[in-house]
């Protein structure tokens, strides 16, 4: 080939090269997470160092750039969280980078506007004018097909919590997991993971709600009871979050929500750009709380320029908030538009960051993503459709991973396929096991076997003046047993009275999704006067610590009782019963047979009680989980629980009474704006007969240290007998309201607390009578311990209410809680054994609360 052509072909090469070059399109992909869990961050800005060239990372962190201009390096930045710059490889024309963020605590820093108000304000008043249009409430109904994945991960692993034996054990997965994390990432270890895929129907008036879950696929460390567990990962019942509200609720709490009515009291704007988000011209808008201290999200929303509806946004809870044991709470959604303008969630992930209870321990993440697609609006179906809140699918176990790989909205990532195999692995090292049963007792109170479970742990030592030392061992069936029959049954002795106490019970579930058991029950025990179970209620720590001491007022008692409870249909269930009580007991007691004959009346020292009870209950949010053979009420939300009972005692069955008793209870817990929250219980009841003191209405008291949200705290066990009476406890948390805004304490997330309780009640003249004091008769079968002095029964005056008031201060080393109590009247009566009354009371729980 001679010169020339060598040098025209050259010529040719270079101008094809140059021209490529011209014409080359780089692509730089990638994903952005949490450095610290590993959560996708998305609305991320990704962008070439020097040049107009950028993306936005979508829902799953992802982001793509393409461009036929390349710098040296790219870079990503994010509200909450330190920028982070990489180099780039200027020969590859496809390059991967992914970004592992480490968190920063910043606030946005306040605008300042010379002229006018911050530009924000007049797009977030928009958004509230249009709310009535976009919010899903407009909707008379909705529905759709609904895929959620749950995970529980330890993280936060220390290298001293990493030289423990059972950390040891898989010390091999955590070193893929540390790979697996990225460069700049930390490893997490999960410990549960579950897919599930569901129907969630909801209608508007009156408010129902129902998730059918279809098939799921549980796997993780200590779970046994897949039917409880299905009901949790669902996500739609509890993760159903809608920002338009004013307080967007969460563990129990009522985070104040940036698009609520407070907007601007609460919350510090910027509007920060402009952008294309799923087809919609979206406005970023930046926010940050006034005060970290509340409850409040500091994040980036993006609202739709046209119809100013909320279309995505990121929102996260920090450290700072008074929140305990918690380190972040994120809480990300992308909504759909429907065809009839409202939008609903189409996607959702949240996250908990539990904080280490120690510097050596490790912390917790539970995160979930749920995926909703195939909307249906405006067909409501029929209002008994929504009895059952949570349905779980006979055939919902499916463990097919052909069938997951159909079924799934998206595919899993590489960390969820090696978590499920991790899970395989630790939920089979023996220490793992043992950590497991320990924190099933302390949770359920019994430890569990095959088909049934011992326990209470609670109630099984005591010591007191009557018994000496006291041991109670019990157990019950669980649905392994058996899904309709339930056994239970429990026996106990004294080593002082020498006397065998004993109790059990037989129920069957005739209907779960209406939830009607029938039942039979016996019992032969010691109790207190005034501190009986029914009084109590659920309370079972109370009740276990009333049972230490002198227990003065003993008795024992002989019960036994057939019952039928039923729901026919949502917030509305219904029982029945017939009981026989006797009461012989351990204190000097009489009651006049003839009251008119003065002192000259026979007298008796004991009583059977025989009486047939009906009780309605309306709550109407309601929502109940079943745990195996058991419902768990979850509460009622904004509306009030109310019982109403009916009790007539028959003379038939050795009893010895005929009577009618009438009682009513209210219960509601409630928002006060940025006040708090506050709940009260309001009772009343009603006896036109005579009766004795015992078989009146015990008002309950409050003598241990402990604090019980039910009890007059400042009064003596059965100080006051009323057959009439009407009573309000009213309770009010201010959320650290006050605490929050003082420098020198706001640290300690301390929570001010107050409380009044206020009781109107009488005793009607042949009542009194009836009681008065005759000839005292010792009855020789008092031979189980010593006769302990008589009690005394006061009626209240009717014109004078027994009042008390308390504060106190709740959320001390976040789990303590101390509250004073006043006692402003009844200060010069005494108790039934003759103390004199207490006019102050300090008070002292332990609970957990977030």
């Amino acid at each position: 080939m001679t010169y020339p052509k060598i040098l025209k072909l050259l010529i040719v090469i270079i101008i094809a090269l140059a021209y490529q070059n011209t014409n080359a399109q780089y692509t730089i992909t990638g994903v952005v997470t949490d450095a610290k869990n590993g959560d996708p961050l998305p609305f991320a800005t990704v962008g070439l160092k020097g040049i107009n060239v950028g993306a936005q990372t979508n829902f799953e962190g992802i982001y793509v750039i393409k461009t036929k201009v390349l710098s040296d390096s790219i870079y990503v930045s994010t509200v909450n969280y330190k920028k982070r710059m990489k180099a780039l490889d200027k020969k590859a024309f496809t390059q991967t980078i992914d970004f592992q963020l480490q968190g920063e605590a910043k606030s946005l820093d306040e605008v300042v506007v010379y002229s006018g108000e911050n530009p924000a304000f007049k797009i977030l008043r928009k958004l509230s004018e249009n709310k009535a249009k976009n919010d899903r409430k407009r909707l008379n109904a909705f529905e759709y097909n609904s895929y959620s994945k749950m995970e529980l991960d330890v993280d936060n692993l220390s290298e001293k919590f990493k030289e423990r034996k059972v950390m040891k054990q898989i010390q091999g997965a955590i070193e893929k997991f540390e790979k697996l994390a990225g460069e700049d990432g930390k490893a997490v270890i999960p410990t549960f993971i579950s897919e599930t895929l569901s129907k969630y129907y909801f209608r508007e008036s009156p408010s129902r709600k129902k998730e059918v879950i279809l098939k799921n696929n549980i796997k993780g460390i200590g779970v046994k009871e897949g039917g409880f567990v299905s009901q949790l990962v669902g996500g739609n019942i509890f993760a159903n979050y809608n920002f338009y509200d004013n307080y967007v609720p969460f563990l129990g709490k009522d985070i104040i929500s940036p698009f609520g009515d407070n907007w601007k009291g609460t919350y510090k704007w910027f509007l920060s750009d402009t952008t294309n988000v799923d087809g919609h011209i979206c406005y970023g808008m930046e926010f940050d709380p006034k005060n970290d201290k509340d409850l409040v999200f500091i994040g980036k929303a993006y609202i739709d320029t046209t119809s100013y509806a909320l279309v995505q946004i990121d929102a996260t809870v920090g450290k700072e908030a008074n929140i305990n044991f918690i380190d972040k709470i994120k809480i990300s959604q992308e909504l759909e538009q429907t065809a009839e303008g409202a939008w609903l969630p189409a996607k959702t992930r949240f996250l908990i960051d539990i904080a280490e209870l120690t510097k050596n321990s490790a912390g917790m993440l539970l995160k979930m993503y749920i995926s909703n697609k195939d909307f249906v609006v405006n067909q409501p179906k029929e209002l008994s459709f929504y009895d059952l809140p949570i349905e779980v699918a006979e055939n919902s176990k499916e463990p097919d991973p052909k069938f997951w790989l159909e079924a799934r909205h998206e595919s899993l990532s590489a960390q969820d396929i090696l978590a499920s195999k991790l899970i395989d692995t630790v939920r089979n090292v023996p220490i793992v096991k043992t950590y497991v049963e320990i924190a099933e007792i302390i949770a359920s109170g019994y430890k569990r076997f095959n088909k049934f479970g011992v326990g209470p742990y609670i109630t099984l030592f005591s010591a007191n003046k009557i018994e000496g030392f006291r041991t109670r061992l019990g157990f019950k069936t669980n649905s392994d047993f058996s899904k309709e029959w339930i056994l239970k049954g429990w026996a106990g002795f004294g080593t002082k009275d020498l006397v065998l106490k004993y109790g059990g019970e037989v129920d069957y579930i005739i209907s779960r999704r209406h939830w009607t058991v029938a039942g039979i029950k016996h019992s032969y025990d010691l109790e207190r006067i005034g501190l009986t179970p029914e009084l109590i209620g659920d309370n079972k720590i109370f009740y276990a610590f009333t049972r230490w001491g002198a227990f003065s007022g003993a008795f024992y008692r002989r019960e036994s009782e057939v019952f039928y409870k039923t729901e026919p249909t949502k917030g509305i269930s219904f029982t029945g019963s017939l009981t026989t009580r006797g009461f012989d007991p351990l204190f000097e007691f009489q009651y006049r047979t003839r009251p008119d004959e003065g002192k000259n009346s026979p007298t008796i020292d004991n009583y059977n009680d025989t009486f047939f009870t009906v009780e309605a209950r309306f709550a109407k949010n309601e929502t109940f989980l079943m745990d195996g053979n058991e419902r768990i009420t979850l509460g009622s939300k904004r509306t009030p629980t109310v019982t109403l009972t009916y009790q007539h005692g028959m003379k038939v069955l050795n009893g010895d009474f005929r009577y009618d008793k009438f009682m009513a209870k209210v219960f509601q817990s409630f928002r006060i704006g940025t006040i708090g929250r506050s709940d009260y219980t309001l009772q009343a009841g009603y006896i036109p007969t005579a009766l004795p003191a015992p078989l009146l209405f015990p008002h309950l008291g409050n003598e241990t240290f402990f604090y019980n949200r039910a009890a007059f705290n400042t009064m003596h066990y059965f100080e006051f007998v009323s057959d009439k009476y009407v009573s309000l406890n009213y309770n009010h948390n201010f959320d650290g309201l006050l605490f929050n805004r003082i420098p020198a304490i706001r640290q300690l997330k301390w929570r001010l607390i107050a409380s009044a309780n206020v009781l109107l009640g009488s005793q009607r003249a042949e009542n009194k009578e009836l009681m008065q004091e005759a000839i005292p008769v010792i009855n020789p079968r008092h031979t189980k311990g010593e006769l302990q002095p008589r009690y005394s029964f006061s009626g209240l005056d009717p014109n004078k209410p027994y009042i008390e008031v308390g504060y106190g201060i709740d959320n001390i080393f976040k789990i303590f809680r101390i509250q004073a109590f006043h006692r402003l009247s009844y200060l010069d009566h005494l108790s039934p054994s003759g103390r004199n009354p207490r006019p102050f009371a300090l008070k002292a729980s332990v609970h957990f609360s977030f």
